[in-house]
């Protein structure tokens, strides 16, 4: 659990970043939290101040009922607690091969090396990146990039993964691509945050929201509450999910995900078919 008790943050005394945010991350079925809000609204900031890099001006946040510690070795601890992958990132790729990359942390935490080696194995392997092992990091796309990134975080072993803006940079297949490696991380237990500003897939993937203005939470709940809110959001320069849109405007039901729309409308169809040739055959 992680909780975070009326947390404010400034980088001058001028404009506050974060205002008196108070909120508990990992209740039951809170597996993936989607926090969303306009560009300035203190996502990225925030995750800053989840993950140690940054320290509240004021409030406190607990882990495990513990309140961070900001000496070398509280931060430490954190971080293998927490893990966060960048928007950009070439921030936190610091090796010109994959595989020396991804061991990078498992290096400082003085691991052995057989158990380095095990580690970079399995989450290459978890992560479908086996072919990248040996490759030259200028070489990769934007979408591999991330995965390495995400590598470098997951051979910690760490609770929390922290991703931000993860569908930034990518092409339709890698937006695909990541959308079902976080599903798979899901299934074996991964608890995440997300930030982003594609709507459509914070939808998709998401258990639980926080919409975030000007440094405050201004909503919270489930997909179904959070972005049936329109006038929230196009207030907070944020379009609704299409999904969502359709339920609204076309008087559909709420789906949750393309599938599940597409799989519905197969079945009316066939039973449309299936009607309508048994009244002929009548």
């Amino acid at each position: 659990m992680i909780e975070l008790q009326h947390i404010s943050f400034d980088y001058d005394s001028h404009r506050e970043i974060l205002h008196d945010i108070s909120l508990k991350l990992g209740q039951p079925n809170q597996n993936v939290i989607g926090l969303i809000g306009p560009n300035g609204s203190g996502k990225s900031t925030l995750f800053l101040n989840l993950v140690g890099v940054l320290k509240p001006t004021g409030g406190k946040i607990l882990v495990d009922d513990q309140p961070i510690r900001y000496t070398k070795r509280g931060l430490n601890k954190l971080r293998k607690k927490i893990g966060i992958v960048f928007q950009n990132s070439d921030q936190q790729i610091f090796y010109s091969i994959v595989k020396d990359d991804i061991a990078f942390a498992l290096h400082n935490l003085k691991l052995p090396q057989d158990e380095i080696d095990r580690r970079v194995t399995q989450v290459l392997k978890e992560l479908d990146i086996e072919d990248l092992r040996d490759r030259p990091i200028q070489y990769l796309s934007g979408g591999q990039k991330k995965r390495v990134a995400i590598a470098g975080i997951l051979v910690l072993h760490s609770e929390w993964l922290l991703l931000d803006e993860p569908t930034s940079g990518l092409d339709p297949d890698g937006r695909k691509r990541m959308l079902i490696l976080i599903k798979k991380l899901i299934s074996r237990g991964q608890k995440i945050i997300l930030s982003s500003h594609d709507m459509d897939f914070m939808y998709e993937i998401g258990d639980y929201f926080y919409l975030l203005n000007n440094g405050q939470i201004v909503k919270e709940g489930t997909k179904d509450k959070v972005f049936a809110d329109e006038n929230l959001l196009n207030q907070s320069k944020l379009e609704q999910p299409w999904l969502v849109k359709l339920h609204q405007q076309l008087g559909l039901p709420l789906y949750f995900s393309p599938e599940q729309l597409f799989e519905d409308h197969r079945l009316q169809v066939n039973l449309h078919t299936a009607l309508t040739g048994r009244e002929m055959s009548e």
